[in-house]
């Protein structure tokens, strides 16, 4: 059977401020807004890959206890200590077999992760 869809095309996040949110993703991850929406709370993120990061101002965030997405690092470390520097607080390292990874928030509580693997 020939699957049915592609990719996936994009991964929205709930935030409450658009406007300190694209501050924090570009100014402290280093993402690059390729579009904002500012009268409908709208913002697109490029990630280096296919699948942008959308952010979608909303009044409430319910954010999740476990990471909504993963961010892939080819020097997980690297990453973060990178992030520790911009003042992120991060789990510690964790190694499941083939793949280690670790958690941080946004400014919204939103639970991202981060992972490394061999490709």
């Amino acid at each position: 059977m020939t699957a049915l869809f592609k990719r996936i095309d994009t991964v929205f996040l709930q935030v409450k401020n658009i406007d300190q949110s694209l501050a924090w993703y570009t100014e402290t991850i280093g993402l690059s807004v390729r579009w904002h929406e500012k009268e409908g709370g709208y913002a697109a993120l490029d990630t280096d890959g296919e699948t942008p990061l959308t952010l979608v101002q909303s009044d409430h965030v319910y954010p999740s206890p476990h990471p909504v997405f993963n961010f892939y690092a080819e020097n997980i470390e690297e990453a973060r200590t990178r992030l520790n520097k911009n003042a992120v607080r991060t789990s510690p390292v964790m190694n499941y077999g083939t793949v280690r990874s670790f958690e941080f928030k946004d400014p919204d509580g939103n639970v991202l992760g981060v992972c490394h693997f061999e490709e």
